[in-house]
């Protein structure tokens, strides 16, 4: 069919190809039965500052599970990708690419912040206002290609596989953030963690024991709590057995408490926290697994110094710096279980259970 009317110029009407990917697609907001794996979904277009990464492997975060739920406030754009962790194979470069080319190994900050803010030119470009959040925001890495901004994405080293990279992003990067920056904890302190077991605990515990910290830590059953007398925690409890884990901590540290407690737990946690926690200590939060609010006693909270900080994953510089341990040798990401992409579902089941030690790996 011609489509012109210049009689020197002929155009005809073709059929466009778009190329298909596997792809894990959530229509709606629902169960982990809402999560639907096709082999046909459309492959993204990438922007003239965007990378095109052919994931090779990702993790399931509990992010991922409040998102697929539904959070208050958050407007998805259906069909959605969900997948934070990002890690894989450079597939294609936009025309205003520079720095990475076809075939380099990657792994990407899981935030992309573009802004040309205060934020951003105080180092702190994961807080801007701007900032947006893989598989949130954005789509994610539950695919075989994703879209990755340059800026957001890192070289990664040939001795860190796919799956120990995808572990880093999120749960890791939360663990630097916490211990290194915001924590500053410090030779000699007192680290506490609810679930010492999970992705982000394991790393955590890692960094604070290499730091020199005396750490404390629980789990719930107890083969974790092999795991963690395996990593050389200094103290462990379950949280399971109904026993006294705050009262237990103040008779060991002579009625002291602890300098840094994280904390992902949420209102369930916080009296025991409080309680812990020393004169002049502080208190991270990064998650809230048993709600979203919790009462408390602000003249407590100034009379003992007590540092209340919430925080979320960390700066691009702070995972390069992990990626950089991984790589050395200093820290290891524990892989609990490996599933196919289209396990997705059952990943799911199995983070909403708490049974895995350490990360879910969706290997794509």
């Amino acid at each position: 069919m011609i489509v012109t009317n210049n009689p020197y110029c002929y155009f005809y009407r073709l059929p466009i190809l778009i190329p298909k990917m596997k792809a894990i697609i959530l229509n709606e907001n629902g169960g982990p039965d809402k999560l639907v794996y096709a082999e046909d979904f459309p492959e993204p277009l990438i922007k003239p500052n965007e990378v095109l990464v052919n994931v090779k492997a990702t993790t399931v975060n509990r992010a991922d599970l409040v998102v697929r739920t539904g959070y208050p406030g958050l407007q998805l754009k259906f069909p959605h990708i969900l997948g934070g962790d990002i890690a894989g194979v450079v597939s294609n470069t936009g025309s205003d690419v520079k720095n990475f080319r076809v075939g380099d190994r990657v792994v990407s900050w899981s935030i992309v912040s573009e802004a040309d803010d205060d934020w951003a030119r105080r180092g702190k470009a994961g807080q801007s206002p701007a900032w947006q959040y893989f598989g949130m925001h954005r789509a994610g890495s539950y695919a075989e290609f994703t879209p990755v901004p340059e800026s957001s994405l890192i070289n990664l080293p040939d001795n860190v596989s796919f799956e120990e990279a995808a572990c880093l992003p999120v749960a890791g990067l939360t663990a630097y953030h916490a211990i290194k920056t915001i924590g500053d904890l410090q030779k000699g302190d007192k680290f506490f963690i609810w679930g010492g077991t999970s992705g982000l605990g394991i790393i955590a515990i890692q960094l604070a024991k290499s730091i020199g910290a005396e750490v404390f830590a629980t789990a719930g059953y107890p083969y974790k709590i092999e795991h963690l007398k395996k990593m050389g925690v200094d103290h462990i409890f379950n949280h399971r057995d109904g026993s006294a884990i705050d009262d237990e901590v103040l008779n060991l540290t002579n009625g002291s408490g602890i300098d840094v407690i994280l904390d992902y737990v949420g209102p369930e946690a916080f009296p025991k926290n409080f309680k812990m926690v020393k004169k002049g200590g502080k208190i991270l939060f990064c998650g809230i697994l048993t709600g979203r609010e919790a009462m408390v006693s602000l003249h407590q909270t100034y009379l003992r110094h007590i540092s209340l900080l919430g925080l979320y994953l960390g700066e691009k510089r702070e995972l390069e710096e992990l990626v950089k341990l991984v790589s050395q040798g200093k820290v290891k990401p524990h892989i609990g279980a490996e599933l196919e992409l289209k396990d997705a579902a059952k990943a799911h089941e199995m983070i909403a259970k708490g049974e895995v030690i350490g990360k879910v790996v969706l290997k794509v």
